[in-house]
């Protein structure tokens, strides 16, 4: 199956903020799923469209050849403060990945990972960081970056 990748635009910002919903209940187990997602929900739509209008948070969404939305991801720009090691003002950290459940194992996430990576290195950035999930720590292994919970990828 071919899928393309896409950058998210405000009207992907629905598209977003359930993938980060979606994301989290897969994560959390369901004692926990209630009491966390009470008032996320706007709180996370409302975050997701501000960095998404101020540029510090790119979105990118995997679809089908028919247009068909089966995942997305996003590359959050966060703010660093000065450190003598770098004159980088900020660091991408890749968050919110998901892929529809129908389409899991069938390259998507990966689609989306390289794209986050290319994207990171056209723009000079020196490395990407993230949080890896259970499920997701494999794929990140074997695209480079280095093992653990919170993981980095050097350029």
């Amino acid at each position: 199956m071919n899928f393309r990748i896409d950058y998210a635009t405000a009207d992907d910002i629905d598209v977003l903020a359930r993938h980060r919903m979606l994301m989290w209940e897969d994560i959390l187990d369901s004692s926990h799923q209630e009491p966390a997602a009470q008032g996320m929900k706007e709180r996370n739509r409302k975050w997701i469209s501000g960095k998404l209008t101020e540029g510090k948070l790119i979105g990118f969404i995997a679809k089908t050849q028919d247009g068909e939305v089966v995942g997305s991801g996003c590359i959050w720009l966060r703010e660093l403060p000065p450190v003598p090691f770098t004159q980088q003002a900020e660091m991408p950290y890749l968050m919110s990945m998901y892929t529809e459940r129908g389409f899991r194992r069938k390259g998507v996430a990966r689609l989306i990972v390289e794209a986050a990576i290319e994207w990171c290195r056209k723009r000079g950035y020196s490395r990407v960081n993230l949080d890896a999930s259970e499920e997701g720590r494999k794929l990140y292994e074997k695209l480079g970056f280095e093992p653990g919970f919170s993981m980095r990828l050097q350029f």
